[in-house]
C-alpha cells in the first residue's frame, strides 16, 4: 500500500520541524531542559518523517517510469 505523500504535507512537516528546533533552542536558553528535550525529540522525529516521505515519493515515481 504505497501511496504518495502530498508535497504540501512534506513542506508542512519540514517547516514544523524547523520551528520545533527553534522552540527547543529557546527553551534550552531559558534553562527549561524538559521542554527542550521534548521539542528536540519531536524535531528529530518530524525530520525523519520528512525524509521518509521524500524517499517514499521518489521510490513511487521511479516505479511508475
Amino acid at each position: 500500500m504505497d501511496k504518495k505523500i502530498h508535497p504540501f504535507i512534506l513542506l508542512n512537516l519540514l517547516i514544523n520541524s524547523i520551528v520545533l528546533g527553534m522552540f527547543a533552542y529557546d527553551n534550552y536558553s531559558e534553562h527549561n531542559i524538559g521542554y527542550s528535550i521534548t521539542f528536540t525529540v519531536l524535531c528529530i522525529f518530524f525530520v525523519f518523517l520528512t525524509i521518509y516521505g521524500f524517499m517514499n515519493n521518489s521510490k513511487i515515481n521511479r516505479a511508475k517510469q
